[in-house]
C-alpha cells in the first residue's frame, strides 16, 4: 500500500482514479490544482511515493508543476506519472525530459494504470521501503515511525535524520556526513551544533538516553551510530 498524491482537475476523472488506486490497496489524496498541493506541502503532510499529475490545469500547467517539483529537495526523488489528453510525441518527450517516470495518455484503461503505478512503485529504490529494527519501523511513504506499534510524531528534519542513520544502520555516521546529506552543507564545521541539538530532540521524542541509548549511540569525536534492534553488550560497555 502506498500514499499516492494525484493533480487533477475534472472531478469525474479523479474519482476514477482514486477508485482505480483503492481498488490496488493504495491511499489516494485528490488535489484540483497546483494551489492545493504545494498548500500540502507547506503544511509538512507525509510525502507520497508517487505524483500523478494532469498537465491542462488551470492557473500553473502540468509542465511548470513538475518542473518545481523536481526542483525541491524533499520531492525530486519522488517519482512522477504524466496523466494526459495530450498525446503528441512533443509533449511526452518534454514531460520524460522534465523528469517524469512515464506519460499515460487519456483515455486510458484501468488495468493500464494499475499496471503503470505497480511498475513505478517497484522501481523506487530500497531508500524508499519500509525499515524494520526491531522495536523501531520507519515507514519511508508516509515519513511516518512507530515504536512498538506505537506512532511518534517528528518533524521533516527529525525524520530525515533519523531515516539517514536508519540507512547507515550499524555504521558510525560522521556529523560533518549528516551536515552533508541530511541539511546539505558543504561543512565539516557545526558551529551552531545543528546536528547535536536535533539528535537531542530525536532522542527526547523517542523516549531514548544519550547515558543508556536504545536507539542512537553517541560516538566520542566522531558522530552518531543507530543502534536500534541490536541486543545490549553483555559487558555493559558503551561507545559514549
Amino acid at each position: 500500500m502506498a500514499l499516492i498524491w494525484m493533480v487533477e482537475d475534472d472531478p469525474k476523472i479523479s474519482l476514477l482514479i482514486e477508485m482505480t488506486l483503492k481498488k490496488a490497496e493504495h491511499r489516494p489524496v485528490r488535489f484540483a490544482d497546483a494551489k492545493e498541493m504545494e498548500a500540502a506541502l507547506a503544511k509538512r503532510q507525509p510525502l507520497p511515493r508517487l505524483l500523478l499529475l494532469d498537465l491542462m490545469l488551470r492557473e500553473k500547467n502540468g509542465f511548470v508543476i513538475l518542473k518545481d517539483w523536481k526542483q525541491r529537495r524533499i520531492t525530486t526523488d519522488i517519482p512522477v506519472i504524466i496523466l494526459s489528453a495530450r498525446g503528441s510525441e512533443r509533449d511526452k518527450v518534454m514531460g520524460l525530459e522534465l523528469g517524469a517516470e512515464d506519460y499515460i495518455v487519456k483515455p486510458f484503461g484501468v488495468r493500464e494504470l494499475q499496471a503503470r503505478v505497480k511498475a513505478a512503485l517497484r522501481r523506487l529504490p530500497k531508500e524508499n521501503q519500509k525499515i524494520s529494527l526491531g522495536s523501531l519501523t520507519l515507514m519511508p511513504q508516509s515519513q511516518e515511525i512507530f515504536i512498538d506499534g506505537k506512532r511518534v510524531s517528528l518533524t521533516a528534519k527529525e525524520y530525515e535524520l533519523l531515516h539517514y542513520l536508519a540507512l547507515k544502520h550499524q555504521t558510525v555516521v560522521t556529523r560533518a556526513e549528516l551536515l552533508r546529506e541530511v541539511w546539505g552543507y558543504e561543512t565539516k564545521n557545526d558551529p551552531s551544533r545543528t546536528v547535536d541539538s536535533h539528535i537531542k530532540t530525536l532522542r527526547t521524542k523517542l523516549g531514548d538516553e544519550a547515558a543508556e541509548p536504545r536507539f542512537i549511540r553517541t560516538v566520542r569525536g566522531t558522530g552518531y551510530r543507530l543502534i536500534a534492534g541490536e541486543e545490549k553488550k553483555a559487558d555493559g560497555r558503551r561507545e559514549g
